[in-house]
């Protein structure tokens, strides 16, 4: 007792080891919120408990297939990762690197949370009902597209028809995967983008582009990358389309496209099927320097 009373609080006594084995357990945003409990607290949560926490938890979310964002990497090596303390928190809240971020990639939705620039005399794309211009159909099965596991089972695509739809659009806000300006300007992490294409006719050259925009906080358009259909002349052959893009860090959001370009003639046949949207956010990886 002599020993306890030199103590200002009993659990000053208890060993950081059992603190952080015990912070573990609590869900992240009370966990964020005990980082202001006292001095010690805030380091321990700082320098390992989110750390520990997302190590521990990775054997058993996505139904025990681990975090998107750790998928890169072996699972003994989360804990040699050289990241700041609120990135291994966005992680376990939002898990949003290394994962799709396009709602409704397939078609599988049907419109859903897709948008379009329309050629019929500048119409806005909310006054009309897209289902009566362009159409979701199945993929015949024996594709060998479905190889690619960004399907996730998914068998739909898109038709994109010039003569009434010339770009299908997405916007991809990163502060909606806790993606806030602070991290996206420390990280300046890669986003890499992808999709399957097919041209189902088209008389002219260089119809189909993916292609994205960067926006800053303010709408300035920041950023650009885009890839061209390399062979105009190719046909019924499904294609994929991918773009590796470094951020600078004042990205705060993003607008992916599908376009049927350089259209000379309004009334010449061209469409093409689309399918299989991604957006992945890449977490930057560099492990700690055990040496030092």
């Amino acid at each position: 007792m002599e020993v306890l009373n030199n103590h200002q609080q009993y659990f000053d006594l208890i060993p950081n080891e059992m603190i952080i084995k015990t912070l573990i357990l609590i869900d992240a945003d009370t966990l964020f919120n005990c980082r202001l409990v006292c001095k010690r607290w805030h380091e321990l949560i700082n320098a390992y408990v989110f750390q520990e926490k997302a190590a521990r938890e990775n054997k058993y979310v996505n139904n025990g297939r681990g975090y998107h964002s750790f998928s890169q990497i072996p699972s003994n090596d989360i804990k040699k990762l050289e990241l700041p303390w609120y990135v291994f928190y966005v992680i376990i809240k939002y898990d949003p690197f290394n994962r799709n971020l396009v709602k409704n990639h397939c078609g599988q939705e049907k419109w859903k949370y897709w948008r379009y620039y329309t050629n019929l005399s500048s119409t806005l794309d909310d006054e009309l009902d897209v289902n009566n211009l362009s159409s979701i159909i199945e993929i015949p099965k024996n594709e060998h597209i479905f190889n690619d596991p960004d399907f996730d089972g998914h068998t739909r695509c898109f038709i994109i028809d010039y003569q009434y739809i010339s770009t299908l659009y997405q916007k991809i806000t990163f502060k909606d995967y806790g993606l806030n300006d602070l991290i996206m300007k420390i990280l300046r992490p890669k986003i890499s983008f992808s999709a399957w294409f097919y041209k189902r006719f088209c008389q002219n050259n260089n119809p189909y582009k993916l292609h994205a925009t960067f926006h800053s906080k303010t709408n300035e358009v920041i950023g650009k990358c885009e890839h061209f259909d390399e062979n105009p002349q190719r046909i019924f052959r499904w294609t994929k389309a991918s773009i590796l893009y470094n951020t600078q860090g004042d990205e705060s959001f993003l607008n992916l496209h599908h376009s049927l370009l350089d259209i000379k003639d309004q009334n010449s046949l061209c469409g093409i099927h689309v399918s299989c949207s991604v957006v992945k956010i890449l977490l930057p990886i560099k492990y700690k320097n055990t040496n030092s």
